[in-house]
């Protein structure tokens, strides 16, 4: 382990005597492959909160791979490789997109990209005690995939959004996502979006596959949410590098992610109520 790590992982060990737990609601959105529309969706689903009149933090989280700031054609000038090599704190990293909505960005390409542990996933998440407060919702843009350092930022959230697609692979994928999180013992909150759907039906079957499998083999039972379309509006705004909630607002495809958000806001309230109603 290089000096770096070993200095994180010290600080890490300092820190967490004194952290508390996160203020602001950390949500992850996954997926258990690339091609899900991942990123579109997180992009979109933190602007629909940020609408609400919420505060929010998005993080693309994807090492050296990232496309946050492609997607909204943001320039990117601090990233979070300057985090994990001690050079800029989380408060500098922080770039504003709205009022309401702040974003920290990913690299892209980057040649000598720190050594990620599990311990520094840590560590970033005791760090983020020093801008929780300013925050309703923090929402983690995943790597693709379910490698152990995914794994590792999932089971440190409240909420993990997995985005899957009707394809029956999209849909196994998204299973074996949920499978590894029971491994770890997550106590996460399971929600699911199925994206890129030709109809209402077809995300309402697709998800009934996933949830069949995992109350069978895991005894899991994952919420849906909703689906989103397939549309070409969807295709234009990533090509055009526009969130498609800002320029086609009320496009059908946008009304539908409001209303997973709104979903979600309600699930969010349910959840608060049964907390404050088990600790009295």
């Amino acid at each position: 382990m290089n000096t770096q790590a070993t200095r994180l992982i010290e600080l890490l060990q300092l820190e967490k005597k004194g952290s508390k737990k996160l203020n602001a609601k950390v949500i992850s959105v996954a997926s258990g492959k690339g091609g899900t529309g991942k990123t579109f969706f997180a992009s979109n689903f933190a602007f629909a909160l940020s609408k609400l009149e919420k505060k929010i933090l998005l993080i693309d989280f994807d090492f050296n791979l990232s496309n946050l700031n492609i997607v909204l054609n943001q320039s990117t000038k601090n990233s979070l490789s300057e985090f994990f090599e001690q050079k800029k704190s989380i408060e500098e990293l922080i770039q504003p997109y709205t009022k309401n909505l702040h974003l920290i960005y990913g690299d892209s390409g980057k040649e000598f990209y720190p050594k990620i542990h599990k311990e520094i996933i840590d560590y970033f998440f005791v760090s983020l005690n020093k801008v929780a407060d300013n925050y309703d919702y923090i929402i983690i843009d995943s790597s693709a995939g379910a490698n152990e350092l995914t794994i590792r930022q999932l089971i440190n959230s409240d909420f993990i959004i997995i985005v899957t697609t009707p394809e029956p692979t999209a849909i196994m994928d998204a299973y074996v996502l949920t499978k590894m999180l029971k491994a770890e013992n997550s106590s996460s909150l399971k929600l699911v979006v199925v994206n890129k759907c030709s109809q209402k039906e077809e995300g309402e079957n697709s998800f009934n596959n996933l949830l069949i499998a995992s109350k069978h083999f895991l005894q899991e039972e994952p919420k849906y949410i909703g689906s989103v379309s397939f549309d070409i509006l969807a295709h234009k705004s990533i090509l055009n590098q526009e969130l498609l909630l800002e320029n086609y607002f009320d496009s059908n495809i946008s009304k539908e992610i409001i209303a997973i958000t709104k979903r979600f806001t309600e699930i969010v309230q349910v959840a608060n109520n049964n907390q404050s109603n088990f600790s009295q």
